[in-house]
């Protein structure tokens, strides 16, 4: 895709995230609850020089340093404005789908990538998350620039594109961390003899990596004595996601794993999710077919319930089931888009099938809400538009002989 059509798919993505921003700032700000509160308390306490405090005399073991070290910068150069970082944020998330466009060049016919851009431009989450103080934004924008590096790293076989994308991948889970065990996933497709030749800038992306996120885990471990990679999160979301009653219709239940292990109340947070995610790890072997059945429960609510849904239905249930029915007519096109993977194409496209695969799979084995989907819709996306290339070419074969 040459330059010009990128700039014309920015301009698109910013004029509708500016359109919110300035014209319905309120919707964004209604949504930004206990998370958003929790990122702002981090960032003054940075700006204060107390550090990665999220409450006095508290280190912060749920929050990674990135955000809030971007919400401080741009606290500390614009006087606290929170209008600058949604403006920021505006900028960056149309940033994205360029991005997204650029890996679908590398991989499908040019229609297809300036269809997966626009589609980018034009999402709603996307353009609703740019404006919520959230780490969704700049998570997605680095994730891409990642799979980027790693599609052309695949394409070309270069290691320093792969040593970027290690960098990437480290600053990347310091944003946001489920994405923090993908080169594990990856590992096994780089030991077929297919790959052996990418395995030196392999371990290039998982070394810098690891030595990236390393610095964090080192200050956890000073900071709350016991082992943790990035933040709390993983064990309360793994009990979550063999709980029955997690779910109210499309509305995630408030609940806790201390109403079953009410003897862990006073234990840090660290150590509670440890020993829980333990005991899942214990029922799932112990019963493996109600688990592997719970798994695939939270699979299929992943990808079919539409992030925002919720939200929708709460101003009116008939557009909660109209944007329902939209995205389950996304996901039929991005089936379709199968068809457009070849022999020519299955490498460059290694990544992103590797990166569905990963989120598929790890947030199966944790509670899987829309939100912690978003991020990976940019791929359902992109082959939603390559699904559409496919089916208007197969129509106009249809009518060819016909005619």
């Amino acid at each position: 895709m040459n330059t010009k059509t990128g700039l014309y798919v920015f301009l698109a993505a910013l004029a509708l995230r500016l359109g919110l921003l300035f014209g319905a700032p309120s919707i964004p700000e209604a949504y930004e609850r206990f998370d958003a509160k929790a990122y702002e308390a981090v960032a003054v306490n940075l700006m204060q020089g107390n550090g990665f405090v999220e409450a006095p005399g508290r280190p912060t073991d749920g929050r990674p340093p990135v955000y809030p070290l971007f919400l401080a910068a741009v606290y500390s150069v614009t006087g606290h404005s929170e209008f600058a970082v949604r403006l920021l944020q505006c900028f960056i998330d149309s940033g994205s789908a360029v991005l997204l466009m650029t890996i679908a060049g590398l991989i499908f016919p040019p229609a297809a990538a300036l269809g997966a851009g626009l589609l980018a431009a034009a999402y709603p989450p996307f353009i609703l998350y740019s404006n919520m103080r959230l780490t969704e934004c700049l998570f997605m924008f680095l994730f891409l620039w990642e799979c980027l590096l790693l599609t052309r790293a695949f394409k070309e076989g270069d290691s320093r594109k792969f040593a970027l994308a290690g960098v990437l991948h480290g600053v990347a889970v310091l944003v946001r961390a489920p994405t923090l065990l993908f080169p594990l996933f990856l590992l096994p497709v780089m030991l077929l003899k297919r790959f052996r030749g990418l395995l030196k800038g392999f371990v290039l992306y998982a070394v810098i990596s690891t030595a990236l996120i390393s610095v964090w885990t080192v200050r956890n471990y000073y900071a709350h004595g016991g082992f943790l990679a990035v933040n709390t999160g993983s064990g309360w979301l793994m009990w979550y996601a063999i709980q029955d009653d997690a779910w109210d219709g499309d509305r995630i239940r408030e609940l806790s794993p201390l109403r079953e292990y009410p003897e862990l109340a006073d234990l840090p947070r660290h150590e509670m999710e440890s020993i829980v995610g333990r005991k899942v790890v214990k029922y799932a072997l112990t019963h493996p077919v109600d688990y592997s059945a719970k798994l695939a429960r939270n699979f299929w609510r992943l990808w079919t319930l539409p992030v925002g849904k919720v939200m929708i239905s709460e101003v009116s249930p008939l557009y909660g089931t109209l944007y329902q029915a939209g995205h389950f007519l996304m996901l039929a096109a991005a089936l379709c888009g199968l068809f457009m993977v070849t022999k020519a194409n299955f490498i460059p496209l290694l990544p992103a099938l590797m990166y569905l695969a990963y989120v598929s799979a790890m947030h199966s084995v944790i509670l899987g809400t829309p939100r912690y989907r978003l991020p990976y819709d940019h791929f359902m996306l992109m082959f939603c538009s390559a699904g559409l290339v496919f089916l208007y070419g197969a129509v106009k074969k249809m009518r060819g002989p016909a005619r």
